[in-house]
């Protein structure tokens, strides 16, 4: 990614000791940390024991950060000439690797034969010391196998956090234990009580249960390992870098801490996004601040907010699932998100029966359209859980698709020529062109077997949000969302504007409309039906988003059919020659119903009206739009005034440089006639200035730039003059609102190449195209918005070049 001025100055800032880059997903944090690497070797080791380390939470990640820096170590190896000796003196690492390596160490020095246990090891070993020492505590109803995980979470947290005196773990407290056991609601694990008590007598038991067979845990490695390096440090780094800290324990905090080799110039850098804190044994979490391991980061936190990762779209819809945490946003270290527009397509989220229907139309998606578009290395498959990513991966392979799934043990080739498969958990940190989030059901995210015993939902679910919002803000152009049955509460909870329903159509997520706000309701027979809610929807759609007006559309169209007659549910109408005829007809079933029936019964219809253009089939979930041929298309056009009865346009041309607004009416069926009302009559305008259209430009984050010409508009000269300089973009996007500068509407550009402050300006950004206004400070170019809900751009004046100054605004 191309570093902004932002950027640079935290990687060209001089090592202070701590410090804290918090920031939100996609907004660049670890390629901060990665670039600041090589100045670090470069300007400040240079002592024999100067070191850098750069660690990373888990192994995909480390790969990540090992192909990112391989990238930069190839431009730098051409720069300095000492940058090979420079290069020794740095370890890129996952953590646990660090932790393993000093626990090897510990049971050498102690000649101890111990092993890290497997899954059915640990898992003998805590069923074999519950029910040991449940008989020693008859009263205390947690113990019990029924609550194996709750104990088993709350042992991984003891071990993670190095409460391994019972006093100190008596006296701590606990954020989000609940039991509920009592009838009167949940019952905080309290401090002191004989419930903690036998909890901690579970844990000596357990882990003395490994020992008989030479195992332990891992969190035991890095409790062995954190005593291992306070004791012999075997080498320390003047300079480390965390980053993912927010997923780290206190035990791996402090072990890292034991690393680091403190001087006057030397830096320990946490980089963390807490709406990405996914696991329970996070130490840096509920406001928990860095003065608990040892570190003052007063006035030594910087804040990303900007997301560049994805498009506008998904962002929105990421940031709309996470923001329903309301704890979340309230906490010291989360970072409100700003919209940096780089306009794309919103993700879309279907719904299957099965979870076979799932898989098919994945690999159909695969193998008719993105292939065609993408590298298979460019797409990635996400799941809750491993165990569904190796049945997808067999149904993939079936169908032909190369697949790779990534196992925590092996190498991870991001450059194979293949699907990747990752679970949710070891996608963090990482990012490719298309992700499809699969097997998103209410009982996968959030997991409901754990609430049902005795962790704290709201916790818990809070925990799964922030799973699923990793999940989303891996893509950096195309999402897409399914789930077979009974969908997550969390596609609920994003909001329904940023999702859509099928690929390149506009209708967006099904949505439960008011019953208050039910249109036509006198024409209902069963205003509480489900079909009726389903029929409400899409009627808001047709008004709200292809912004057909009312008075085209109507309910129950007959429709003859031989000697009988069937009722359409839904028709849109058009006008031709004055003629009122049935343009588009909508047959609706209930949710989940299907649409095979609607469908017949649709077809049906089309074929004894031959004045119908277009028909949809939907249940709310499945939605199926096809032409008069009976041939499925991708949408329904967007209504346009030629559609009423008469064929004239009121247009507002804006001139931005005299502040002034004009209207002039256009005739829809005559190219070229244009009328001015004066003294309450129409007058013909003769002299027109002919003003070619190209593409889109955004308003938002630059796109791509196409010169392809659309046609001409026409304006009166008068208005404009006879300027050959000039041509017409139209907008996308809604970060110049407060100029009066809407998505959809046309911008007259005059074509040069230099501004003046407060110009709106179309400019060039290395091939992109973006409209904002022109500002400077400080001898950098600022590309300002104006709306509140985006960020400026801030650019050196070499890293953009102006096409042109916009002098109106036409609105139809």
């Amino acid at each position: 990614m191309q570093l902004n001025v932002e950027q640079k100055r935290i990687i060209e800032s001089k090592p202070n000791g701590p410090m804290l880059i918090k920031g939100v997903a996609g907004s660049g944090k670890t390629t901060v940390a990665v670039n600041k690497i090589p100045l670090l070797l470069e300007n400040y080791c240079t002592q024999d024991d100067d070191n850098v380390l750069m660690v990373t939470y888990n192994k995909s990640l480390l790969k990540y950060v090992l192909f990112i820096y391989e990238n930069i170590e190839k431009e730098y190896d051409q720069k300095s000439f000492f940058w090979e000796n420079n290069n020794k003196k740095l370890r890129i690492q996952n953590v646990d690797a660090l932790t393993y390596y000093y626990f090897k160490q510990y049971v050498s020095k102690y000649k101890l034969n111990l092993k890290l246990s497997n899954r059915k090891e640990a898992q003998q070993a805590l069923i074999d010391a519950i029910t040991t020492v449940s008989k020693k505590f008859p009263d205390v109803k947690i113990i019990d196998t029924k609550f194996l995980d709750f104990i088993k979470e709350e042992i991984l947290w003891i071990k993670a956090c190095n409460y391994m005196d019972l006093h100190e773990y008596q006296g701590v407290d606990r954020i989000g234990r609940v039991s509920k056991l009592s009838s009167e609601g949940p019952q905080k694990l309290r401090k002191n009580s004989e419930q903690r008590y036998a909890i901690y007598q579970v844990l000596e038991q357990y882990d003395e249960n490994l020992r008989k067979i030479n195992r332990l845990d891992f969190q035991s490695i890095n409790l062995m390992a954190l005593e291992q390096v306070r004791k012999k440090p075997l080498k320390k780094y003047t300079h480390i870098l965390i980053d993912e800290s927010q997923d780290l324990s206190k035990v791996q905090l402090e072990f890292l801490k034991e690393l680091y080799n403190e001087k006057p110039y030397s830096s320990i850098t946490f980089i963390a996004d807490i709406a990405q804190s996914i696991y329970s044994q996070s130490w840096l979490i509920k406001n928990r601040s860095f003065t608990s391991i040892g570190y003052d980061m007063t006035g030594k936190s910087i804040s990303l907010s900007k997301n560049y990762r994805t498009t506008t779209q998904i962002a929105q819809a990421a940031f709309s699932l996470i923001t329903k945490d309301e704890e979340l946003i309230v906490d010291d270290n989360f970072v409100k998100p700003s919209l940096i527009d780089k306009q794309g397509k919103y993700p879309i989220y279907i719904n299957f029966k099965d979870e076979a229907s799932e898989a098919s139309y994945v690999a159909d998606l695969i193998n008719k359209k993105l292939k065609h578009k993408y590298k298979l290395n460019d797409i990635v498959i996400i799941q809750r859980r491993k165990n569904q990513l190796k049945e997808v991966q067999k149904y993939l392979q079936k169908e032909g698709i190369p697949t790779s799934i990534f196992q925590s043990n092996e190498e991870f080739d991001f450059l194979e020529e293949a699907v990747k498969l990752v679970t949710m958990h070891s996608i963090k940190g990482l990012e490719f062109k298309v992700v499809i989030m699969i097997g998103l059901n209410s009982n996968i995210i959030p997991s409901l077997s754990r609430v049902r015993d005795l962790d704290d939902a709201k916790m818990l679910e809070s925990r799964e949000r922030k799973l699923m919002y990793v999940g989303m803000t891996r893509a950096t152009e195309r999402l897409y969302m399914t789930s077979s049955g009974n969908p997550s509460k969390f596609i609920k909870d994003i909001d329904y504007k940023f999702l859509r329903i099928k690929e390149d159509c506009l209708i967006r997520r099904v949505y439960s409309v008011d019953i208050n706000d039910y249109l036509f309701k006198e024409e209902i027979n069963d205003i509480y039906s489900d079909e009726e809610r389903v029929r409400q929807w899409i009627l808001k759609e047709l008004n709200e988003v292809y912004k057909y007006p009312l008075n085209l559309i109507n309910l129950e169209h007959k429709i003859n059919i031989g000697s009988k007659f069937g009722l359409a549910d839904i028709v849109v109408n058009t006008y031709r020659k004055k003629v009122k005829l049935p343009y588009i007809l909508i047959e609706v079933k209930k949710w989940g119903d299907g649409v095979a029936s609607a469908l017949s019964q649709l077809k049906s219809y089309m074929a004894n009206c031959p004045d119908v253009q277009y028909g949809i089939a939907t249940d709310g979930n499945e939605i199926i739009i096809i032409n008069k041929d009976l041939e499925e298309i991708s949408d329904i056009p967007k209504f346009d005034r030629s559609m009423l009865p008469s064929t004239l346009e009121s247009i507002e041309y804006i001139d931005l440089k005299k502040r002034i607004s004009n209207s002039f009416i256009k005739d829809s069926t005559g190219i070229g006639e244009i009328y001015i009302e004066e003294n309450g009559a129409e007058r013909k305008v003769t002299n027109l200035t002919h003003i070619p259209i190209y593409n889109e430009i955004s308003a938002d984050m630059p796109i791509l730039i196409n010169s392809e010409f659309q046609g001409k508009y026409s304006i009166p000269s008068e208005w404009i003059g006879n300027n050959e300089n000039l041509f017409i973009l139209k907008i996308k996007g809604e970060s110049m609102i407060n100029k009066k500068i809407d998505d959809g509407d046309y911008v007259v550009i005059n074509k040069q190449n230099m501004a003046e402050i407060g110009d709106i300006v179309a400019v060039d950004i290395a091939g992109d195209a973006t409209l904002k206004t022109y500002k400077t400070m400080g001898g950098k170019v600022l590309l300002m918005p104006e709306n509140d809900d985006y960020e400026p751009i801030m650019l050196e004046e070499n890293q953009f070049s102006i096409i042109g100054v916009a002098v109106g605004v036409i609105k139809e």
